[in-house]
């Protein structure tokens, strides 16, 4: 403001100045040439000279843009160029988050060449294509996005993941994938696509290879790790069962389940898994391993289905099992399982008396355990059958409870 006020005054000064000395003397000019003459006063000559060199600035600059299109007139019309391309490109990605597939698709393929980075308005437009099913069309954005920017191959490569498990071309996301792995190894999203590309194409192995890097980099919660891990060992669980029923050597097969086992270690967590490896190893008829296995685990963390099968175990030293029963019944003295599994032990020694107070022990607690009937059965043996029909009475009374209610004739 300053300095506005200090110009308008130096104008004045000199404006006043220059109105004295024009009514003091306005002067004469007198230009002669071929005949004609011109006269004038020195002040009008002055500012006839001041317009002239203005003009001739205006003229040169005209003929400067005229005669260099490339450096100047170009410039100005490729200025508005790209603003208007940028703009598009705004409303472009805008229609995208909308969903308004179509029209963000030709704002953005539109605009693209016009932008500086062209990269994104391909790979959106790429997107918008996707979401009409127009495949093809989808595919050549990418490669216009790639020729564009060839420096962005790893964003280039995970948009075409993504579009590709959308689709459900698995084969293809995975090829996709295994590159971005290379490029960056421990990308967390690159990983979670491969889980999935993985499962849906039911290749459990290279899921298998893959955990350990899931865990160690954590790209998933414990809940969601024991789940990748369950369905992992389920399916090449089946696999083994498979090559049992075709006559595969059992001892391999037990080597096999117990590494299997040991690499995915989230399922000791589980209950029901813990219980159907150690029904693996009984039915491949690796007892001794299996009875380690319960052991061990039950000194852990307490199962209920763990217990039962400790029961199943078939091995000539039944006086251990035993032992070991009934130091873990001043832990659980609860369990009805655990009351179920010594009771058959001490039968399997004949300890008649004894199998009979812990199946007795065992129906005291849940009166629809198993015990039931290995008692009854047991009752009848030692011959009071008596008890033994009383038994099977009550178990009859209790099947019947559960049935549905339809008429009778």
């Amino acid at each position: 403001m300053r300095k506005l006020l200090f110009l308008l005054v130096i104008m004045m000064a000199v404006g006043g100045v220059l109105g004295l000395l024009m009514r003091q003397d306005s002067g004469y000019v007198l230009l002669a040439y071929n005949g004609v003459t011109v006269e004038t006063s020195l002040w009008v000559l002055i500012v006839a000279m001041i317009i002239a060199l203005f003009v001739l600035s205006w003229v040169k600059r005209i003929l400067f843009i005229a005669l260099r299109p490339s450096n100047s007139l170009a410039k100005v019309t490729g200025n508005l160029a790209q603003k208007r391309a940028s703009r598009n490109t705004i409303r472009g990605m805008l229609e995208l988050v909308g969903g308004n597939w179509n029209k963000a698709e030709k704002l953005l393929t539109n605009s693209a060449d016009k932008v500086p980075y062209p990269l994104i308005n391909y790979i959106g437009a790429a997107y918008a294509a996707s979401e009409q099913d127009e495949h093809e069309r989808s595919k050549a954005l990418l490669r216009s996005a790639h020729k564009s920017t060839p420096e962005a191959e790893f964003a280039i490569g995970f948009a075409q993941s993504q579009l590709q498990i959308k689709q459900e071309h698995y084969e293809g996301a995975l090829a996709s994938l295994l590159r971005l792995q290379k490029l960056k190894p421990k990308h967390r999203q690159t990983l979670k696509m491969l889980v999935t590309v993985y499962t849906r194409l039911k290749d459990w192995d290279a899921l298998l290879a893959l955990t350990p890097t899931l865990k160690k980099d954590g790209i998933f919660d414990d809940d969601n790790m024991l789940e990748l891990e369950r369905n992992a060992f389920l399916a090449l669980l089946d696999k083994i069962k498979f090559r049992n029923k075709l006559g595969q050597n059992k001892k391999d097969l037990v080597t096999e389940v117990e590494s299997l086992w040991n690499k995915l270690d989230t399922l000791s967590q589980d209950d029901r898994m813990r219980q159907l490896y150690a029904q693996t190893l009984i039915h491949f008829g690796d007892d001794s391993k299996a009875e380690n296995f319960i052991r061990s685990s039950l000194n852990q963390k307490w199962s209920e289905e763990l217990i039962y099968e400790y029961g199943n175990i078939k091995q000539d030293n039944a006086k251990k099992q035993l032992v070991n029963a009934e130091n873990w019944l001043k832990k659980e003295p609860a369990s009805a399982n655990l009351y179920l599994v010594c009771g058959r032990l001490s039968q399997s020694m004949m300890l008649w008396g004894k199998a009979r107070d812990y199946y007795e022990q065992a129906l005291s607690l849940d009166t629809q355990n198993e015990a039931l009937a290995e008692l009854s059965r047991l009752l009848k043996a030692m011959g009071d059958t008596k008890a033994s029909q009383d038994l099977m009475m009550i178990n009859l009374n209790q099947a019947s409870n559960q049935l549905k209610p339809l008429p009778l004739p």
